[in-house]
């Protein structure tokens, strides 16, 4: 089994996409049905929290649609390696990241040149 500590940046980052979706939605769905009442009658025609909610959700929709597109502009420019470990082609963000198959830790190599004054 992979370890969880070592997802690659690309992933962390759709991962994040992902979880703001799903909350977006749940938290405007829990909007309305507490405001039709299926939820208790507590709350129920109370437009106030369900706009609340819907708005909440609404901003986390567009938010995780954000990130969505700045994970894919990223991944577009992200240098490929090969992962030692798996042997599978893999998108570095920064100088160290993780294979995003197994989760190995890879370091990106730097140039030899940069040191010298010629």
């Amino acid at each position: 089994m992979k370890n969880l500590d070592r997802l690659s940046k690309i992933k962390r980052l759709r991962t994040w996409g992902n979880w703001s979706i799903g909350i977006g939605i749940l938290l405007m769905y829990l909007g309305y049905a507490f405001f039709a009442g299926y939820l208790g009658p507590w709350l129920k025609g109370q437009a106030w929290f369900m706009t609340l909610l819907l708005i909440i959700g609404f901003l986390l929709t567009m938010g995780a649609t954000v990130i969505f597109m700045v994970s894919g502009m990223v991944s577009t420019t992200a240098p490929q390696v090969e992962c030692p470990a798996c042997r599978k082609v893999t998108k570095m963000l920064g100088k160290e990241d993780a294979c995003m198959f197994c989760g190995q830790p890879l370091l990106l190599e730097e140039d030899s040149r940069q040191g010298t004054n010629a």
